[in-house]
């Protein structure tokens, strides 16, 4: 990861020296959010969502060429390193290390207590694929990627505050194929302004209002299934989930 952590942030720093380097680290994590969206992967860019496309070109518009090109090379870093070093977290290391510097608070769990707090809640689950593992102040997510690495075929949900944070937990999720939602809401007062489900009916990205999203709305009422006899996507969930605090 050190190798990939370098070169993203050899990218984003030299982007940094022209345009202010929080702009560049937010428009990264719009154009990729916007880049997966469900419906270019799903129609192979046949077919396009007019709003993603709307927003996907007006955060573009400030760049050159040139600038796009460096972008792409810093996805294409993202891609590579979540497949070589899975659940790994280049975007939260570099938020906090480059980004805020620990102002406001911004300090993430360190991976190591992470996976340590996931051994503590999720070990044991036997590989069941129907657990809902909910972390309602997620950050870029890694408490959430710790729990991917016991079972990755769980439920993932991840809500924050902070509209940077939810986008890094969002792009964390689809880059290592996790399946879930992230709500970029106040956990306290439900104060829902965005989010996103990921991979949920197929691959992708598709931004969701607050009635779509299972964290903010009432969770519906538990019931029996038959877990043997389903594939993980024709699951209903219930509204049970666990949390890691």
């Amino acid at each position: 990861m050190k190798h990939s952590f370098n070169e993203f942030s050899k990218i984003m720093h030299g982007m940094g020296r022209k345009f202010e380097l929080s702009k560049v680290f937010n428009d990264l994590l719009t154009m990729s959010i916007c880049s997966f969206h469900r419906t270019n992967l799903q129609s192979q860019l046949r077919d396009k969502d007019e709003d993603n496309e709307a927003l996907y070109m007006n955060t573009i518009k400030p760049y050159a060429r040139e600038n796009l090109n460096e972008f792409a090379k810093a996805i294409g870093i993202l891609q590579l390193n979540a497949a070589q070093n899975p659940y790994s977290d280049i975007l939260g290391e570099f938020f906090m290390q480059d980004i805020t510097k620990g102002q406001n608070g911004q300090y993430f769990t360190p991976e190591p207590i992470c996976d340590m707090m996931a051994q503590m809640q999720l070990s044991g689950d036997d590989g069941e694929f129907n657990k809902r593992v909910h972390d309602p102040a997620c950050g870029s997510g890694r408490l959430l990627l710790s729990g991917a690495k016991l079972n990755p075929k769980n439920y993932f949900f991840g809500a924050d505050n902070s509209n940077t944070c939810a986008k890094m937990a969002t792009l964390n999720f689809f880059m290592n194929g996790l399946r879930g939602e992230v709500a970029w809401m106040n956990s306290l007062s439900m104060k829902f302004y965005g989010g996103w489900h990921i991979n949920t009916n197929g691959i992708g990205i598709a931004p969701i209002e607050a009635e779509q999203s299972q964290i903010w709305s009432t969770p519906p009422v538990r019931k029996d299934i038959d877990l043997k006899s389903k594939e993980p996507d024709e699951i209903k969930f219930s509204g049970d989930q666990l949390t890691f605090f």
